[in-house]
């Protein structure tokens, strides 16, 4: 039965690895320490992956698409309906001449005479994935006529995952480097959908007094002045109706500025009353301009965002090649131009600082809750060292079922720091019974095992077999618990084994700790009775 099995596991081989343990308990201390250091320089090393805010894999896609200030609405109409025709097609392509359902919904949205968003919903039987539809279909969309920006989606990012920003004074310098970063950046294979602050813009129309112009007494002031008043209107009369003030203009009408041609046949009145064509003392030129311009500490600004595939990189990942490969040479080549990264990178920081200090709290408060009941300082520092290789389990939980290490697995570490003492505690708690009603040292550590060997079994295994559906669950709205059950599962198994071999050693070693300490005191207390027993002969 399990139990005659539990009871020969006991007796049998449990206890003699105890003694044995104990007996070389030093040995045993570095042999952990050595594991401990072997596995959390995994994720340094790259055996485990980090991605710090990993995808979460969704069923909705989403593209939302900036027109130029001056396209029509219909031009924003016609890309939607461009966009919409290609969402259908990469489906189809996806499909591959599937019966499955693909698309379940597909919603079109036009926000504004220049914006608009589609939003797809992929059927639970898709055959494909929402990260391979949003591929597929930004490499199918392209960059459609009039769109000045076009971003697909298919993660539930509430931040981008790579933000790169730009600060120069000189705009020649900072645009030569803002292409030459993206050139470099496009290189990256796990990057895409860049997007740039500045791809905004906007056609103007410039005016420009001739030598003609000049000649006839005109100045840049005037002409200015004579052009608005001509198409925004000059009031000729004011009146009250209602108690409101209402003005009348006198102006071109609309259909007299719609073209640079019409522009150029207003007419300017002179200095001697006469009346000329633009044209013939101004020079109209067509240009863009950007829509808006940023500037931080006297310098212009610009960034870039961008998505990542983190089946290849995480965000990290792609931070670290960007300083260790391009920042170097484009401090060589562009030495005024200053980078700065943010989007996930600047996030992490902040929720790693965060996160540090709670734990750090986190411990404080575990150390004093164990303190008080035990009556001891060092007790709760032994039952405590669960939590570091309770972390060991944890990172080679993730190393065994091939998953990244990210925030959800760090917030299922955390848990585990609490979960971890409590086996440490009732095998600590037992040792210190034992201890007051023997005076062997080594029958009351033996004994306080092996009379919780059953208990910390139970509760480590009940524990893991508990969260195994979820480390099995394929669906995709169960991803963001995997990475904290793996924390979790996994920790708890290798903390029973810390507290089972691990736990036993140090307060042995405790022990030796108290009689080296006894002996210091003893031999020093017997010096200073020699000394006046001279002193006083």
């Amino acid at each position: 039965s399990a139990d005659f099995a539990l009871q020969w596991f006991n007796n049998r081989i449990y206890a003699g690895t105890i003694r044995y343990a104990i007996q070389h308990r030093y040995a045993v201390i570095v042999a952990f320490i050595v594991l401990f250091l072997l596995v959390v320089s995994m994720p340094l090393t790259g055996a485990i992956r980090i991605s710090f805010f990993p995808n979460i894999p969704g069923d909705t896609i989403r593209a939302s698409l900036s027109m130029h200030s001056d396209v029509s609405y219909g031009q924003t109409h016609k890309a939607l309906t461009l966009l919409e025709e290609t969402a259908r097609a990469t489906d189809k392509k996806l499909l591959n001449g599937s019966d499955a359902q693909g698309i379940e919904h597909l919603q079109v949205t036009a926000s504004g005479d220049q914006s608009g968003s589609l939003r797809i919903e992929l059927a639970s039987s898709a055959p494909y994935s929402a990260n391979d539809f949003a591929q597929t279909w930004q490499r199918l969309a392209g960059t459609p006529e009039g769109v000045s920006s076009l971003r697909i989606r298919s993660a539930r990012e509430s931040i981008d995952a790579l933000r790169v920003e730009l600060r120069g004074s000189d705009n020649t310098v900072l645009d030569g480097a803002m292409d030459t970063f993206i050139s470099k950046l496009g290189a990256v294979s796990a990057v895409r959908g860049i997007e740039l602050s500045n791809s905004s813009t906007e056609s103007r129309l410039v005016l420009k007094l001739n030598d003609q112009g000049r000649a006839l007494g005109l100045s840049t002031n005037e002409l200015a002045s004579q052009i608005k008043g001509n198409f925004d209107g000059e009031v000729v009369q004011k009146y009250q109706r209602d108690n409101a003030e209402i003005e009348v203009r006198i102006g071109y009408p609309d259909s007299q500025q719609e073209s640079p041609a019409n522009i150029l046949n207003t007419l300017i009145t002179l200095t001697d009353g006469t009346r000329v064509p633009l044209s013939s003392v101004a020079l109209l030129t067509q240009e863009d301009a950007q829509t808006r311009i940023t500037r931080i500490d006297g310098k212009r600004s610009v960034y870039l965002s961008a998505e990542v595939d983190k089946d290849q990189m995480s965000s990290t990942e792609v931070v670290e090649y960007l300083k260790s490969a391009i920042e170097p040479e484009m401090n060589k080549r562009f030495p005024s131009v200053d980078l700065y990264y943010s989007g996930e990178a600047e996030e992490r920081e902040e929720t790693e600082s965060s996160m540090i200090k709670m734990f750090a709290i986190a411990m404080l408060v575990i150390y004093g809750l164990l303190a008080i009941p035990l009556k001891s300082y060092s007790q709760p520092v032994i039952i405590m060292m669960a939590i570091p290789f309770g972390i060991v389990g944890a990172l080679l939980g993730h190393w065994f079922n091939g998953i990244a290490l990210g925030i959800f697995s760090l917030n299922g570490i955390i848990a585990l720091s609490g979960v971890v003492v409590n086996d440490s505690l009732l095998l600590t708690s037992r040792f210190n019974e034992l201890r007051q009603e023997t005076k062997h040292l080594h029958k009351a550590i033996s004994e306080a095992c092996q009379s919780r060997l059953r208990a910390v079994l139970l509760t480590s295994i009940t524990t893991f077999a508990g969260l195994i559906p979820i480390l099995w669950e394929t669906s995709r709205q169960a991803q963001v618990m995997v990475p904290a059950a793996v924390s979790l599962a996994y920790g708890i198994l290798f903390a029973t084994l810390i507290t089972l071999i691990l736990i036993p050693v140090l307060l042995m070693v405790q022990e030796d700790i108290k009689y080296l300490v006894k002996r210091v005191k003893a031999y020093v207390n017997d010096d200073n009775t020699e000394l006046v027993s001279k002193t006083l002969d």
